[in-house]
């Protein structure tokens, strides 16, 4: 069994408890790191968890693998102190504020021998194998529209003039980074990393980039992508081949998968309701199996790096803080 420390109290390091408790016993949640060692002591009496901690190198001492959920600004560095320590890295999306740093975490993690890898959800559900699987039965594939809007609950107190962490630029935050991620993973994961990209993004009053679009060019291929912390979808994702469309209701938390064949009847594939933390456990099983495996998985480092490079491209040409 994977023991696993864990920083962070917050609702996603929650779902990563009921997350481990998911995986048939490959891995579990045995301590817990906060700067608020009282926070942190609660929090593991309610999640039970053995140990609670206010020192990262400390907890590192007693696990395997450390899962970092602190804010993203903090990611790089903490991540370094695990892999330092000779424990295997899980690294929250998004796992650095630039691209530079995301190698920079995989090269540490190669030379101590460890494992490290993006918590990507969405990329390793059931519901992202069976798209690409699926992909053949389009024909060529000639358009793609991938788009997670999502309303923010942070949103309405932002709006009243609170300016809070989870909307602060300064901390690596963008909706990019905390959505748009959700829609850059599995369409790099589908189509590749594109020729040229062009995109646009809005900048709330604070410098926040609150929500963007980009559009990928490949050969006798376009592919779009929206996303957004301040307005809520209707629309559901769409690939667009030839013969057949491919329609996703949501990319980060995909539920249904519908078949559209040119001139015939729609086909239901997929119809499981999903949400998180449901989707969570699929990328605990992943890493575990690179750790059984002794090395990351270049399919998933690769895409870190691809999509993190992208952020930073676009994000740069937006944002005054990038």
């Amino acid at each position: 069994m994977l023991r696993f420390g864990i920083i962070g109290t917050n609702f996603i390091t929650e779902w990563f408890v009921a997350a481990c408790q998911a995986t048939n016993g490959r891995v579990t949640a045995a301590a817990v790191c906060s700067r608020d060692l009282a926070r942190g002591q609660e929090f593991a009496r309610r999640q039970g968890i053995d140990q609670a901690f206010d020192d990262l190198a400390a907890m590192a001492e007693v696990v395997d693998a450390v899962y970092v959920a602190s804010p993203n600004a903090l990611h790089h560095d903490q991540a370094l102190v695990a892999i330092e320590a000779g424990c295997h890295v899980l690294v929250e999306k998004t796992m650095a504020t630039s691209a530079a740093d995301v190698r920079e975490i995989f090269a540490a993690a190669q030379s101590r021998g460890v494992v490290a890898m993006e918590a990507m959800r969405n990329v390793h559900a059931p519901a992202h194998s069976l798209v690409r699987d699926l992909l053949p039965r389009l024909g060529v594939v000639r358009q793609a529209r991938i788009e997670k809007l999502q309303y923010s609950s942070r949103y309405d107190r932002f709006r009243a003039g609170q300016y809070m962490n989870a909307f602060d630029p300064t901390l690596g935050n963008s909706a990019l980074a905390d959505i748009g991620v959700y829609c850059l993973h599995p369409a790099l994961d589908l189509f590749g990393p594109p020729r040229d990209t062009t995109g646009t993004s809005l900048l709330l009053d604070n410098g926040f980039e609150g929500a963007g679009s980009m559009t990928w060019g490949y050969d006798g291929l376009v592919v779009d992508l929206s996303w957004s912390k301040i307005t809520r979808g209707v629309n559901p994702s769409v690939i667009y081949g030839e013969d057949a469309a491919l329609t996703l209701d949501d990319v980060g938390e995909t539920s249904m998968i519908v078949l559209w064949p040119r001139g015939g009847e729609p086909e239901v594939l997929y119809d499981v309701p999903t949400a998180a933390p449901d989707n969570m456990h699929h990328e605990l099983v992943a890493f575990a199996d690179q750790v059984d495996a002794g090395a990351t998985d270049a399919r998933w480092s690769q895409l870190s790096v691809w999509a993190r490079e992208l952020m930073d491209a676009h994000l740069g040409s937006v944002s005054p803080w990038l």
